[in-house]
C-alpha cells in the first residue's frame, strides 16, 4: 500500500500521464480518475439483403456514474457510413472523469439510426467490468452489425423516433454536457427531424416529441432553450 500511494503521489508531482496501472492508483487513492478509449470501427448492413447501408448515423457515447449535473456523457462521438457500411471512431482520452466510474455497459452506449430502418441499441457487452477502470474499449469492434427495415404504423415510426432522439441510456444530461457534445448530438436530432412530414400531425404539437425536438435543435445551435 505504501508503494502505491507512493508512486501515486510521485505521478501527481511530477505531472506525468500515468500508465493504466499508475492510473488505477490515482483513482482509487487520490480521486484523480483518468480514462481513455482506443477506438474502434464497426459495418452496417441491411438485415435482409446483406449489403452495406450508406447513411447510417452513430451516436457512441461513454456514460460516468455521479450525481446530478456530473452523471451522464463523459465523451460523444458520432460518425456516419459511406457506401462500404464502415463506422469508424477514432481514440480519445486520458481525460478526468468522475471518482464513481464509468457505467458497465454504457462505456460506450451506440445507437444506430437510419431513416426507413429500425433504431439499434447496442451496449458494450465484452468491455470492461471495472468502472474504474483507465481504458474502455467497445467489444463489438470489428463486428457487423445488422439494421432492419421498418414495416409498421405512423404511431411506430414515432416511437423509434423517440428511441434515437433520445436514446434510453442511464444518467442524465447537464446543460455543459450538451453545448460540450452539441455538434454530435445536433446531427442526431436533424436526422430525427427530417422525418417530420411522415409522422401524425399531433406529434408536432406543444408539448409533443417534435416540438421537443426543435426546441432542442434550437439551443445546439446556440439559440438557447
Amino acid at each position: 500500500m505504501r508503494r502505491a500511494i507512493g508512486i501515486g503521489l510521485l505521478m501527481l508531482a511530477s505531472g506525468l500521464t500515468p500508465q493504466p496501472a499508475e492510473a488505477d492508483i490515482l483513482c482509487k487513492w487520490f480521486g484523480r480518475c483518468l480514462y481513455e478509449s482506443p477506438g474502434f470501427r464497426i459495418a452496417v448492413v441491411d438485415r435482409e439483403t446483406g449489403q452495406p447501408l450508406a447513411d447510417v448515423h452513430a451516436l457512441a457515447e461513454w456514460v460516468q456514474y455521479g450525481y446530478h449535473g456530473t452523471d451522464g456523457p463523459l465523451m460523444v462521438q458520432d460518425a456516419v457510413s459511406g457506401p462500404d457500411g464502415l463506422l469508424v471512431f477514432p481514440p480519445w482520452g486520458p481525460i478526468r472523469g468522475s471518482t464513481a466510474g464509468l457505467a458497465v455497459g454504457y462505456d460506450p452506449f451506440v445507437s444506430l439510426f437510419k431513416a426507413g430502418y429500425k433504431v439499434s441499441d447496442t451496449n458494450n457487452r465484452g468491455g470492461s467490468l471495472d468502472q474504474r477502470a483507465r481504458v474502455h474499449g467497445f467489444g463489438g469492434d470489428g463486428q457487423i452489425y445488422f439494421l432492419e427495415s421498418f414495416r409498421g404504423t405512423p404511431e411506430e415510426w414515432v416511437e423509434q423516433l423517440r428511441r434515437a432522439a433520445y436514446p434510453n441510456r442511464p444518467g442524465g444530461t447537464s446543460e455543459q454536457q450538451a453545448r460540450q457534445f452539441r455538434d454530435q448530438y445536433l446531427s442526431r436530432m436533424r436526422g430525427v427531424w427530417s422525418e417530420r412530414g411522415k409522422v401524425p400531425q399531433q406529434h408536432q404539437k406543444e408539448g409533443q416529441l417534435f416540438w421537443h425536438i426543435e426546441r432542442d435543435i434550437r439551443f445546439y445551435e446556440g439559440d438557447g432553450r
